[in-house]
């Protein structure tokens, strides 16, 4: 099996987001923001196959053998997280998150009311990113070491005191104020409160992620990729992936680099320019195996799907096998029965001609009238 790591980096506008993995996930309806900047991404993801068709692919970032906690570490690793979880499974909390929240949910389908947890994890360790998102932590903050979040920023007014304000505003209980200020925790509540959860999934607003990126140094966000999350990291400005590459050669992964977010490409067609630019002088034979010939192309029905097509047409062409029914034997004559036939006189038409004109002769005829002697 092969393990492989795809990457791909790109401009990222928040007023015009582009797709994510289709049938998996969306971005939430945002607001619109008044000069939407010009953001930077990177989205990195892996894929486990046997050969460069990848028709057997297990696609997302955990089957390229390489974490997040790995990522994160290898491009920021003197940073600080800040891990926040929204709509978090209120029994996984980690040991150590602060700020922890528990409030009534309902969504439709489902129960008629469930709980769930809202809390954040402050950390300078990349390990225990993996734990926090294994909690339910899907958005990341990186800080820089000497950064501090104050509860107080230019045109907002501080979070008040308990004693200052009655407690009938949830968020001013003791118990809230333990993580991170409040205007932050408003913040990452755009980016992430407004989910809804289904087939495909809205986990993000792509407006707030203009709007957090202006007090950290870069977001780390968990997109669905096709069988499990991938990692997207959005900055100011362009993220090195020198550091990614070292960590594929480290994991023994082959890194794989897209022209398009990973989890909207094909791996087949990135195996493919990725072999064609191979040097196989300077590094080695390409260590992906060619997979069967396809044909004509990549039909909807799986490996062998173009070549299956194909003998169908041939054979519904030739009267031969189709499905339900059995096949149909064509018999051919050689050329020199051919030419007899066609020499041969045709002696039945006549005969025939003249049996269907005796048979009808018979049907128009009057039957027989009884005579008046043998009435009664």
């Amino acid at each position: 099996m092969i393990h492989a790591l795809g990457y791909s980096t790109g401009e990222f506008r928040p007023d015009e987001p582009g797709r994510l993995c289709r049938g998996r996930e969306r971005w939430v309806d945002s607001y619109t923001l008044n000069e939407p900047p010009l953001l930077h991404r990177l989205v990195v993801s892996g894929a486990s196959f046997t050969d460069d068709s990848a028709r057997d692919a297990r696609r997302g970032l955990r089957f390229s053998g390489v974490t997040a906690e790995l990522v994160a570490g290898a491009l920021y690793p003197d940073a600080l997280f800040v891990a926040w979880a929204e709509d978090a499974p209120p029994s996984r909390v980690p040991e150590g998150a602060g700020g922890l929240e528990h409030y009534p949910v309902r969504r439709p389908g489902g129960a008629l009311e469930e709980w769930a947890a809202r809390w954040s994890f402050v950390t300078d360790d990349p390990a225990d990113l993996t734990r926090a998102m294994a909690a339910g932590a899907d958005a990341v903050m990186v800080l820089r070491p000497d950064q501090t979040l104050d509860d107080e920023r230019e045109g907002s007014a501080p979070t008040p005191e308990i004693g200052d304000a009655p407690l009938a505003d949830h968020y001013l209980e003791q118990a809230h104020r333990g993580g991170l200020p409040e205007w932050l925790r408003q913040l990452l509540f755009l980016l992430t409160g407004h989910r809804l959860h289904g087939a495909p999934c809205r986990n993000f607003q792509p407006a707030a992620v203009a709007e957090v990126l202006e007090h950290c140094r870069a977001l780390l966000l968990l997109h669905q990729d096709k069988h499990a999350p991938c990692l997207g990291i959005y900055a100011a400005d362009p993220v090195d992936t020198g550091p990614l590459l070292a960590l594929t050669a480290d994991a023994e992964a082959l890194a794989v680099p897209f022209a398009i977010p990973p989890m909207l490409a094909r791996w087949d067609r990135a195996l493919a320019e990725l072999r064609q630019d191979w040097d196989e002088a300077r590094v080695g034979p390409f260590p992906v195996p060619r997979g069967p010939e396809r044909g004509s192309g990549w039909g909807r029905r799986g490996p062998g799907s173009a070549q299956a097509s194909e003998s169908s047409r041939r054979g519904k062409k030739r009267g031969g096998a189709t499905r339900g029914r059995e096949p149909r034997e064509v018999t051919r004559q050689e050329p020199a029965a051919q030419e007899s036939a066609a020499q041969e006189p045709n002696t039945r038409e006549p005969a025939e001609a003249e049996a269907q004109q005796d048979a009808t002769t018979e049907a128009d005829a009057p039957k027989d009238q009884p005579s008046p002697g043998d009435v009664g």
